[in-house]
């Protein structure tokens, strides 16, 4: 087989090692929020709410939401195929890099960006991501690839193809218009002396921006001079990220363990890919240059009003990234002199790790896991809400609700960052009346203004009666301090030293990951001039050794046996730690004691603890 009839077999190897990298561990990572707004309002809402509700708050072109919901109707909402989608779209940028760097500069080349393509971290995270970046940076290197075809041979067939993959790509996002305007100025820079090609360009691209135009008329056309988007992240124009942040991730991904550590070295590198690009192949140099660095500068303007400056949003520079870096390589590793040859191994070597390191993070490193593990805190709270319960979710995460499938309701609270406080405090104050237990889950951001109103109003009027953390996320449930007249025993489960009864206790099992929770409900009979605790033992089958206990004054000091209410009842909420308890059978058993002397309240029977149950620990 010749040279020239194997490129084609090493392009499709390529494509499917690229493919089986885009799919690998597709759905080993639960959906983040975005991802579960993809499939619940994308994916599975009917197509007109949203080309209506959901278009007017996101706003993303009409081709986006028709494909997702054609693709939603066929493949249902599962994390898998709601990812496969992008991971499809994505792989066919493999044979268009490489079309492209044939047709710009050789075969070899064209084989060395498609294989970059391949196993570049930014763009196989995004593969993986039920969104419309990968998709949209995949349609766009072939429709660059049509266009310089278009370019090249000036047929109207050519250009006809050309002009329908850009208006359906700028219909998937609406800032390939930065890929559109910087293919403009290369073809200005390159044939602006042949009048023809201008001309039909310029139909083209009028074309493209009139479709597109039309799009955002009619799904977003109530945003015109409203202000009602101003982006959701990156904020703001950082001139010093464009290296630590920017560059790095378009050539390497987000997931690097130190971007600043590699910002120097990338950059001295991709000047230098810049300055041999130009010297060798200065079509390539004009192509690559412009549109790497056109759409920063256009995202920068942009920036300035609203809160896009983020490498995602110009994801489909990527290829001028990519064949300028691959220039380097080819010049060094094909030039005649021994010592630029090694130079240009030095590089392939540290960018294949780079590039492995990255991937390495991308899907075994828990510091840049992509999504909270709402899988976990769901099945936690399914197995212990009811219909009586309402969970508040501060995060306001829809990963949640995709993942969530239990009897209470649950709310988002604060619903956005500029709700007031009078607004979640009368949402607050409703729920805790109407349930039997408001449930905490998540944590509010921190830069909006109404970060911690919920918790300081839940913590001031409200008891907490159970605690946990579950994959680095709190889960708190809370009840009201008056005790329901279910809550307790019809009679009384023991008397300590005619100072107080014990007429109920309720003892969660499955115990919570990091401790056992136990609800004591005490009746005082007469107050005390000592002030008394209140222990909590977990012990052996034989009452020993101890394994873990929980000591406190009732209600964590809230109370006092000094001067409490006779007759009143108290829930006394205790966490006894199990940590360092191995699995096994135990008895839970409570009492009193003078702290000062150590002495105990004593039962009837003369004992000096109640036997509360025998647990049995897995």
């Amino acid at each position: 087989m010749s040279p020239r009839k194997s490129w084609p077999a090493v392009v499709l190897l390529v494509t499917t090692v690229g493919f089986l990298l885009r799919i690998y561990r597709l759905d080993a990572v639960p959906l983040r929020g975005d991802e579960a707004f993809t499939v619940q309002n994308w994916m599975l809402l009917p197509l007109s709410d949203s080309l209506t509700r959901i278009a007017s708050i996101e706003p993303h072109p009409f081709v986006n939401y028709v494909l997702f919901h054609v693709w939603g109707v066929l493949v249902g909402g599962a994390e898998f195929g709601a990812r496969y989608l992008p991971a499809l779209f994505n792989t066919l940028g493999i044979p268009a890099v490489y079309a492209l760097g044939r047709r710009l500069a050789t075969r070899r080349v064209g084989v060395m960006a498609s294989v970059y393509w391949a196993v570049h971290p930014f763009l196989i995270w995004h593969s993986q991501d039920a969104r419309n970046y990968a998709i949209w940076s995949g349609l766009s290197v072939v429709t660059l690839w049509l266009g310089i075809r278009a370019v090249q041979r000036n047929r109207w067939q050519d250009w006809t193809l050309y002009t329908l993959l850009a208006a359906i790509t700028a219909n998937i996002f609406y800032f390939e218009l930065f890929t559109l305007v910087s293919f403009a100025v290369f073809v200005l820079i390159q044939y602006g002396k042949r009048l023809g090609i201008v001309y039909r360009l310029l139909f083209a691209q009028a074309f493209v921006f009139v479709m597109m135009g039309l799009s955002f008329v009619l799904l977003q056309g109530n945003l015109v001079g409203t202000g009602g988007y101003g982006g959701t992240i990156g904020g703001g124009l950082q001139l010093p990220y464009l290296l630590s942040g920017f560059l790095p991730a378009l050539l390497f991904g987000e997931t690097l363990s130190a971007s600043m550590l590699y910002s120097v070295p990338l950059t001295v590198v991709f000047a230098l890919a810049v300055i041999i690009t130009f010297r060798v192949n200065r079509i390539l140099f004009h192509f690559a240059f412009v549109l790497a660095l056109l759409p920063i500068i256009l995202l920068s303007f942009v920036s300035l009003r609203f809160d896009v400056f983020a490498p995602r949003y110009i994801l489909s520079t990527v290829p001028g990234f990519i064949l300028l870096i691959v220039v380097l390589v080819d010049y060094c590793l094909f030039h005649v002199r021994s010592y630029v040859v090694v130079s240009g191994v030095i590089v392939v070597t540290a960018g294949l790790v780079l590039c492995g390191s990255s991937l390495s993070a991308l899907w075994f490193g828990h510091d840049y896991a992509k999504s909270k593990d709402w899988p976990s805190v769901t099945r936690y709270l399914e197995a212990r809400v009811t219909s009586d319960d309402l969970i508040i979710q501060l995060s306001v995460d829809p990963a949640f609700g995709y993942y969530y499938g239990g009897t209470a309701p649950d709310i988002g609270l604060p619903a956005n960052p500029g709700q007031s406080v009078a607004e979640i405090t009368r949402e607050l104050e409703t729920a805790s009346s109407r349930y039997q237990s408001l449930w905490l889950v998540g944590q509010t951001f921190s830069d909006w203004p109404n970060y911690g109103v919920v918790e300081r109003w839940l913590n001031t009027y409200m008891q907490p009666v159970r605690h946990t953390t579950l994959a680095g996320m709190s889960v708190y449930q809370y009840k009201q301090w008056t005790v329901q007249p279910d809550e307790i025993a019809s009679e009384p489960q023991a008397v300590f030293g005619e100072v107080t009864e014990l007429v109920g206790h309720q003892v969660w099992l499955p115990s919570e990951p990091d401790a056992l929770t136990v609800w004591l409900y005490w009746r005082p009979l007469r107050q005390t001039t000592a002030q008394y605790k209140v222990f909590v033992h977990l012990s052996g089958a034989t009452s020993t050794p101890l394994w873990s206990q929980d000591d406190r004054y009732p209600q964590n000091g809230r109370i006092s046996t000094t001067d409490w209410v006779l007759a009143a009842i108290y829930r006394d909420v205790y966490s006894v730690p199990l940590s360092s308890v191995p699995p096994g059978d135990y008895t839970l058993t409570t009492g009193w004691y003078n702290p000062d002397t150590g002495e105990r309240l004593l039962l009837p029977t003369s004992e000096d603890s109640y036997l509360l149950q025998t647990v049995t620990l897995p």
